[in-house]
């Protein structure tokens, strides 16, 4: 079997000690101290949520990111799950399984119903590349659109919340997104609406809004994305919430999406050179 690979930061602290205890479980590299040639970090994602940030610019080190590298996917991955939900597929599919259309005593099966998009309002939260990509296909949907940031004025957020048939996420997590969609502002959707996530898990307060589709307060959800990642025991109980659709942290990577991630960071890392 391969060997782990493990970094030893700080070795020198340790005295001169002998590390063959270590070398036999992995592979390991020592640095006597902390490299303090360490001058930039580029995440090869789009957001840096799991960068201290902070830290790095205590310490001098630049930060940088590959971004608009997933877009396509994003908003093609969104309006699968927009669509899912809006029109009931999981039953669909369950019916012709099951033998339902089969057993009918005419050529369709209308129930249960669903609504056309068109006419419809999307609320999209996040007004960066992606958001704004999605708000381009609703528009061929002849949806009425409404994009708002985590800026946007306490009136204009509710307002939106209220209006919208589809909630969209998009927006980056910082400590002002931390928990946003909470249950009060859940309580302002429609019971009719839908809600997607595609931004990150912690921008809704999951146990409010597993709350809600329990109750029938909302139509239905789709989750992208989860504050832990992957889930551990705490997904069992979510597989069990009615009308709430989980996806495996899947929207960034479609294969040609990956490919362009690579192709960005060798420019993110000269862009810094050259500076």
């Amino acid at each position: 079997m391969t060997k782990p690979r493990a970094v030893f930061l700080d070795a020198l602290s340790l005295g001169p000690v002998d590390l063959a205890p270590l070398e036999r479980h992995a592979e390991l590299i020592c640095w006597p101290s902390t490299p303090p040639q360490l001058r930039l970090i580029c995440a090869a994602s789009t957001g840096t949520d799991q960068i201290d940030g902070q830290a790095c610019s205590e310490l001098g080190i630049a930060v940088r990111n590959a971004g608009r590298y997933s877009t396509a996917s994003v908003v093609q991955v969104t309006w699968a799950l927009i669509l899912e939900l809006v029109c009931d597929l999981r039953n669909r599919r369950r019916q012709v399984l099951e033998g339902d259309w089969q057993r009918s005593p005419v050529f369709s099966l209308v129930e249960p119903e669903f609504d056309e998009l068109a006419g419809r309002t999307l609320t999209v939260l996040g007004a960066g590349t992606i958001g704004r990509g999605v708000a381009a296909v609703a528009s061929a949907f002849g949806m009425d659109v409404r994009l708002i940031t985590s800026r946007s004025g306490a009136g204009e957020l509710e307002a939106a919340l209220r209006q919208a048939d589809v909630l969209s996420l998009h927006a980056p997590l910082t400590p002002a997104t931390w928990g946003l969609i909470n249950a009060e502002r859940l309580s302002w959707l429609k019971p009719s609406a839908v809600l997607v996530n595609l931004g990150r898990g912690g921008l809704i307060e999951l146990p409010a809004l597993v709350k809600a589709l329990q109750r029938g307060a909302l139509a239905g959800a789709a989750l992208d994305v989860l504050d832990k990642e992957p889930p551990g025991a705490e997904l069992e109980a979510l597989k069990e919430v009615p009308n709430l659709i989980l996806t495996p942290h899947i929207g960034w990577a479609s294969r040609q999406a990956r490919q362009r991630l690579v192709a960005a960071l060798p420019a993110e890392l000269q862009s810094h050179i050259e500076e």
